[in-house]
């Protein structure tokens, strides 16, 4: 298990040790990645000879249970611990997350001898591409997920609320998994405009869109997943709207390989919509990683950087929102591997009338 984390720590080091001696991680996601520490608060300095994990009395016990590295239990001042420390290793160059709290590097910059080196995500982008751990770890989540939703499909229909739906699918997963990683959302009729609407006390009535968009949690690891439907019956522009949404979002998935360019996959979800006459009703990005965090690297969306990595994870997601009318989303989570793409998700996508 402890390979495990040093090989990670590792590759953050192959990154940095060019110009840096040292580097602070404050964001708790990246702690547990890095050290498999799973407690709400702990500051860690990655070293060429080794971990040290900053605590204090009330995860002292955790840590020493959980962490790979040296446990650190300060008493008074986390940050005064860590300066000590820094100061007992002749550490002059040291990096920091650029999440870290304006604060924190206020505290840090208190020390004139010391170098700060902003790191713009590195941990992140190591993040994104997935071991087979993490992986299976993803597709358990899907399988809890799955499964909550189709033991509570059945609900689905006229006369009940948005709300009902939500608590029910979140009980059934709450059953199986930790956490959520998200409030399940279900928004009907005009709410399906709204893409990140939650729930309210509306009723579903006939001819409604009804969005529903939910995940679950196996070991820390999230999924994310959407699927829209139609109660009673479905107008001649219902039906093409779900069509055009589907092909995107089957079109996408076709598009992802090893190499290409994350926006591309963006560009082909987005000008199909475009060509369909919507795409002023499509305005967030086709899709993001999934892992320790819901929403993490990479970014497919038309402003990405990145390029796809064999072990990536991401949603696939356009939709078609029209306000007053209602709105369309298909979700699925696909995992790029070195010569194919598995999509992860399972559950069908044809336009279903319930």
């Amino acid at each position: 298990m402890a390979n495990k984390y040093e090989n990670r720590v590792k590759k953050v080091f192959d990154k940095i040790s060019s110009y840096s001696e040292a580097f602070l991680v404050t964001n708790l996601k990246n702690i547990r990645y890095l050290t498999g520490f799973k407690g709400t608060f702990a500051i860690a300095l990655l070293t060429w000879t080794g971990c040290y994990i900053f605590v204090d009395f009330r995860y002292s016990e955790q840590a020493k249970k959980e962490a790979t590295g040296e446990i650190i239990c300060f008493k008074d001042s986390w940050i005064d611990t860590l300066k000590k420390l820094i100061e007992e290793m002749h550490i002059k160059k040291l990096s920091f997350e650029v999440t870290c709290t304006y604060e924190t590097f206020l505290k840090l910059r208190d020390n004139t001898k010391l170098e700060l080196v902003p790191e713009h995500y590195v941990i992140e982008n190591i993040r994104a591409v997935k071991e087979d751990e993490e992986i299976n770890n993803i597709k358990e989540a899907i399988k809890i997920a799955e499964n909550a939703f189709l033991q509570n499909k059945h609900i689905i229909k006229e006369g009940i609320t948005e709300k009902t739906i939500a608590k029910m699918v979140e009980n059934t997963i709450k059953e199986h998994s930790d956490s959520l990683p998200f409030p399940v959302i279900v928004a009907s009729g005009e709410n399906s405009s709204m893409p990140h609407w939650r729930h309210s006390n509306r009723i579903l009535k006939r001819g409604d869109f009804v969005i529903i968009d939910w995940g679950a949690e196996y070991n820390g690891y999230f999924c994310d997943m959407t699927r829209t439907f139609i109660i009673g019956e479905a107008s001649e522009k219902q039906k093409e709207i779900y069509e055009i949404v589907n092909n995107a979002n089957l079109q996408a998935i076709e598009t992802c390989r090893v190499d290409i360019e994350a926006k591309g996959i963006d560009a082909v979800a987005r000008n199909l919509i475009k060509q369909s006459g919507y795409g002023e009703n499509f305005g967030h990005a086709t899709g993001h990683g999934v892992g320790l965090d819901v929403h993490e690297l990479p970014k497919i969306s038309a402003q990405s950087e990145e390029t796809i990595k064999p072990g990536m994870i991401f949603t696939i997601e356009p939709g078609i929102y029209i306000e007053g009318f209602g709105g369309v989303r298909i979700e699925d989570m696909v995992a790029v591997k070195e010569n194919s793409v598995e999509v992860l998700t399972t559950l069908s996508k044809d336009l279903e009338i319930l």
